[in-house]
């Protein structure tokens, strides 16, 4: 079943006091929290100066049971994610106006900085505009997942979205498996970059493709979706393949610290993967100090010879294509070289 329902707008109040039983974060959802307060200042003033807003869609649980709703709650966010943020933020006293706001009716009133609470106590009719705004939200009934994914690539074709966005609403099983190497703890311990458009997904998705052909492989934008594609039906090699990242990624967790520096950068990380993974566990111990060297010969830091002077030209050099496969091959190469005379170096200083 796949229906549109255009039913009588609600308001922003009806909404957010039902916040509780909406799925802000469903499956094919990109990340939450990407506007800026600017942005959500932006929508207030909207509501308040009587503009429009663009129409938001939500699944609707509550006439037909789904194995869909995962969370158990009565609605799940398809499009509008972020104006409903804001909206129940604003409700919420989390930020003020911006201190530039201007009533255009009346510029003499002084909203400007104020919060949602002040302005209830102080301009009750013009909080009101807020909480009673009519929330143009069309219902979707379904219990068909690809039709959601579908309706929410269709809705968001004029948006640019990442990557990580656009293949967490392909069809198959290759998205789930995604996300679920994403939520290793090594992703949400270890990492120090910042995770705001997908970047644990992008690199789930990289890894999981080293596993499904055992070797590093390319992994640009369009290698990844075709993975997803050639993948979509094929449950029992994913499951291996996952089973695999979750044991090397449990490996790298032993490595690296909570927010590791050696983590900044997001394309760091499958070359790590995939040399950490040849390492033997009575050796992890050893790893992160090594890699604490090697970055810092990268970087032009004084450090132990374990790499030439070539090898750190080749390793600069190979950083400018980290998702050609041969970049792979040859910074895992030399990660593998450096840490071999790694393991020598103690025993020549005795």
């Amino acid at each position: 079943m796949f229906e549109i329902q255009h039913q009588h707008f609600k308001s922003a109040r009806y909404w957010f006091s039902r916040r509780d039983q909406i799925d802000m974060n469903p499956p094919y959802q990109r990340k939450g929290n990407l506007w800026k307060v600017q942005d959500m200042q932006s929508l207030i003033d909207t509501m308040i100066n009587g503009y429009d807003m663009p129409k938001l869609y939500v699944a609707d649980f509550t006439t037909l049971k789904s194995d869909m709703n995962k969370a158990g709650m009565r609605y799940a966010v398809i499009d509008g994610k972020q104006r409903l943020q804001a909206i129940f933020d604003f409700l919420s006293n989390k930020f003020a106006l911006s201190e530039n706001f201007i009533l255009e009716e009346d510029s003499d009133v002084d909203l400007a900085g104020l919060y949602h609470k002040d302005i209830a106590e102080n301009y009750p009719l013009l909080a009101e505009r807020v909480e009673e705004f009519p929330m143009p939200i069309i219902h979707v009934v379904t219990d068909e997942p690809l039709k959601i994914r579908e309706l929410f690539l269709r809705l968001n074709k004029g948006v640019v979205l990442t990557g990580p966005e656009k293949r967490n609403a392909m069809k198959g099983n290759v998205p789930a498996s995604i996300k679920e190497v994403s939520e290793h703890e090594f992703f949400q311990i270890c990492v120090s970059y910042k995770d705001t458009r997908g970047e644990n997904q992008n690199n789930a998705a990289k890894i999981l493709s080293f596993e499904l052909n055992r070797d590093v492989t390319e992994t640009k934008r369009v290698n990844l979706d075709k993975m997803v594609a050639e993948y979509a039906d094929k449950a029992g090699e994913l499951n291996l393949a996952v089973q695999y990242c979750d044991e090397n990624l449990s490996k790298m967790a032993v490595v690296f610290g909570e927010r590791d520096k050696l983590l900044r950068s997001a394309g760091s990380v499958p070359a790590f993967y995939w040399f950490i993974r040849s390492i033997d566990d009575d050796r992890l111990k050893l790893t992160r100090p090594y890699l604490e060297i090697f970055m810092n010969k990268i970087g032009g830091k004084p450090a132990p010879a374990i790499l030439t002077t070539n090898q750190v030209a080749q390793y600069k050099g190979l950083l400018r294509n980290i998702n050609d496969r041969g970049s792979h091959e040859e910074r895992v190469r030399i990660l593998i070289a450096g840490f071999a005379k790694w393991i020598e170096l103690p025993r020549k200083r005795g």
